[in-house]
């Protein structure tokens, strides 16, 4: 290759690398509360979730939504719409991301004057910024690595005995300590699956839970298709260890 064109190939990859969309978590936890952040930053698209849970065991919390624009210095201007205690609401946020922290400023709070459901910042360039929620490290392997594969031929097995031929996967691989989630969608190598029923389940989404053993090797918890979140929330009911950033 000539030596003249590196440099500008180099920099094109750079461009390139930075301008994919990165999801990152964030929470916060104290003897009262949760605060869970998820944010994936596309440009300066900002779009997530986020969710305030109280540790009483009657305590609801608020559940909802984020969208907004990232700026310059990591300020993030977004809008909050959740659901708290069945009532839906929605404020302006002005979060600031600060390496591995995240913080949520704080300032008054005032009643939109068109909406009462909504509540915006009264000085928005002048919040706090005091209270950071943590990262929470997350990696997405690669195709082709070896942890991703070891993951699939964990799925492997149990999935292609219920379709009836060898399987192969297409979709997103999420790992969190020893934790590990897939979600995608499942095709056979050759042929049909067994029958009818097993290849109308195969057009919807399949969701995997796993954990890793005591030896290092992948295990598959839960697994299944569906055309909606039911797996994944089964999943998340019957192992409550399971990192929360594998259910989002």
């Amino acid at each position: 290759m000539n030596k003249f064109l590196i440099l500008p190939l180099l920099l094109l990859s750079t461009v390139i690398s930075a301008a994919e969309p990165q999801t990152l978590f964030f929470a916060q936890e104290n003897a009262k509360e949760y605060t869970r952040i998820a944010l994936t930053i596309d440009g300066d698209e900002v779009t997530g979730t986020q969710n305030w849970l109280p540790k009483q065991p009657d305590g609801h919390g608020a559940h909802g939504t984020i969208s907004g624009i990232i700026t310059g210095g990591g300020i993030i201007q977004v809008l909050y719409t959740f659901t708290i205690e069945g009532s839906d609401q929605s404020e302006e946020e002005v979060l600031k991301l600060d390496g591995d922290k995240l913080y949520i400023g704080e300032g008054q709070l005032v009643q939109d004057p068109k909406d009462e459901t909504r509540l915006n910042l009264q000085e928005p360039n002048k919040v706090a910024f005091k209270k950071p929620l943590s990262k929470i490290p997350v990696f997405e392997p690669k195709a082709g690595t070896p942890e991703r594969k070891a993951i699939m031929d964990a799925m492997r097995a149990p999935v292609s005995a219920e379709v009836g031929r060898e399987v192969v996967f297409t979709g997103t691989v999420r790992v969190s300590g020893s934790w590990a989630r897939f979600n995608g969608h499942v095709d056979t190598v050759g042929g049909k699956p067994k029958n009818e029923d097993i290849a109308a389940e195969m057009e919807l989404d399949f969701f995997a839970l796993l954990q890793k053993d005591g030896k290092g090797g992948w295990k598959v918890l839960h697994q299944g298709f569906a055309g909606d979140i039911g797996v994944m929330e089964a999943a998340k009911e019957n192992y409550p260890k399971a990192p929360w950033v594998l259910f989002e």
